[in-house]
């Protein structure tokens, strides 16, 4: 981040200290009330507090209204009420005046009637960081994306001032809430520079383009490269139905429950197999074509996760497809998702009560009331915390399903899961990741053996070196005999799906294989 000027620091402080404290004084009230009332109505009180907390954070400026389309995905921190005023937030922030914004297009590109055919100066949206305008070049329609005006130096300071509040109050928030919001901070300082650089939004364009062509029934806008600059960005205007306008989609004859699917199944496609996701999917940046293709836009905040993650994230999958609640909190454990103080069977018990009310099962109200009672005695709380590395997952998750709960009230994303894990081979994938990690955990187990069996060490390190070499060898046999015996035997038994079955038969017959040959040999 830029250094800036003290003084400069502290004149933005005092300015957003005044505007901030009284949204503050009153999302504390409201997140203490919703943390103590576990089954309570919607609050309408509440919800206006959320409103004016979105209207401060506009009137603070488009650094502010990007951190707040952050938390609008963050249940953890913000009570529901707030999170539905939050997301006005999406796509729908006041354009700055065309005035200020043609020089910045005109430095980078040259004078507007000089090299575009028409240009309308009204823009046709505005997001927190940038706004886009309709224009035609080269007879051809396109849209020009363009920064607001003095974006970089307006976000350094602005990052500094927040920077200095948050420390400020780390000893005035509960320890969760700072750590949460602390998270949030620390990834929005990460990415954000990244997003006013329309170089690399270009380029992400072309990554993601590349990863899912002939896969999706999508289309992505081709960028105009001889008129983007980190800048301005001059995309071809690809002009769809917004995604979530449902009365227009129905008129066109558009299948809404199977676009609602797909546009999901796309998204989570690009996470678990692709090495980058689009992590802004709400509305304004999905829209549908008459035939049914998809469009996606705004490509300039993205995500990855790596492999470690990505394997947490299937194995968590699984055990929702499956309603396995053990499986669940593995993976929970996993992703760092579940704090280690936090007590597994009470945890596991609401994880049951979670997966009965997937299933339209509702668990008695005193059994509810009793797992309360004993939670509340445990030490701990908030025992769910999101690791940074999943802070733009959580976000992509929640905006597409509120997309997809618009397409389709009935949409469940189990359905979802079980044809990605099923139908397109994730699950063999998972199994093998299993089987690795269970053959390096009984390997590490044989070595544990070993240094707790000195004689037998010795005796095949000190022993005649031709027998040695062969009782060491056979020890090695025994040792792939136990593995492949208790691998295939396990994979056989809790992995029934064919190609896995394939493997564990594999193993069963090389142990037996081996059996065979030493009863030979003696």
């Amino acid at each position: 981040m830029e250094p800036v000027p003290l003084r400069g620091i502290r004149l933005k402080e005092l300015r957003v200290v005044l505007r901030l404290y009284p949204v503050y004084r009153r999302f504390r009230r409201d997140r203490d009330l919703a943390r103590r009332s576990k089954e309570r109505e919607w609050d309408h009180g509440m919800q206006s507090n959320g409103k004016r907390a979105v209207d401060t954070f506009i009137s603070l400026g488009p650094t502010f209204v990007k951190l707040g389309q952050i938390l609008s995905a963050r249940a953890d921190i913000l009570p529901k009420e707030y999170l539905v005023e939050f997301q006005r937030l999406q796509d729908d922030v006041p354009p700055a005046p065309f005035r200020v914004v043609k020089p910045i297009i005109e430095r980078n590109v040259g004078i507007l009637a000089e090299v575009f055919d028409e240009f309308d100066e009204e823009a046709i949206s505005g997001a927190s960081l940038g706004q886009v305008y309709l224009a035609r070049h080269k007879g051809k329609k396109v849209a020009v994306k363009v920064n607001r005006p003095n974006i970089r130096e307006v976000l350094t300071l602005d990052l500094a001032v927040i920077t200095r509040l948050l420390k400020f109050g780390s000893k005035r928030l509960d320890k969760f809430l700072y750590l949460s919001i602390s998270n949030v901070v620390e990834e929005f300082k990460k990415r954000v520079y990244d997003e006013i650089d329309y170089r690399k939004e270009a380029s992400n364009i072309e990554r993601i383009r590349k990863n899912i062509s002939g896969r999706e029934k999508v289309a992505i806008p081709h960028v105009v490269d001889d008129m983007s600059t980190s800048e301005v960005l001059t995309m071809e205007f690809l002009d769809g139905t917004k995604i979530t306008d449902v009365d227009s989609l129905k008129k066109k004859g558009i299948d809404l429950p199977g676009i609602a699917f797909r546009v999901d199944l796309m998204f989570v496609r690009m996470l678990l197999r692709d090495d980058i996701f689009h992590a802004d999917p709400h509305p304004g940046n999905i829209s549908v074509l008459d035939d049914g293709t998809l469009v996606l836009y705004d490509f300039g905040m993205v995500g990855s996760l790596d492999a470690n993650t990505r394997y947490s994230l299937m194995l968590l999958y699984l055990g929702l497809m499956d309603t396995d609640p053990d499986v669940i909190m593995d993976a929970l454990y996993k992703l760092n998702a579940l704090s280690p103080a936090a007590n597994r069977g009470v945890i596991r018990k609401g994880i049951e009560y979670s997966l009965m009310s997937l299933k339209g099962v509702t668990p008695e109200e005193m059994e509810i009331r009793e797992l309360l009672d004993v939670a509340n005695e445990v030490i701990f709380e908030f025992p769910f915390r999101l690791p940074r590395s999943l802070v733009l997952y959580m976000r992509m998750s929640s905006l597409l399903e509120g997309v997809c709960l618009t397409l389709d009230s009935n949409f469940r994303f189990v359905k979802v899961l079980r044809t990605l894990l099923q139908d397109e081979g994730l699950l063999n994938e998972l199994y093998s990741r299993q089987l690795s990690e269970f053959v390096k955990k009984a390997v590490v187990s044989v070595e544990k053996g070993l240094d707790v069996l000195p004689l037998l060490k010795r005796t095949l390190e000190e022993g005649d070196s031709n027998s040695s070499r062969m009782d060491q060898r056979s020890y090695a046999g025994e040792i792939f005999l136990g593995l492949a015996l208790i691998g295939g035997v396990y994979l056989y038994v809790h992995q029934p799906v064919p190609g896995i079955l394939a493997i564990a038969v594999d193993l069963i017959a090389s142990a037996v294989y081996f059996v065979r040959k030493r009863s030979i040999r003696s």
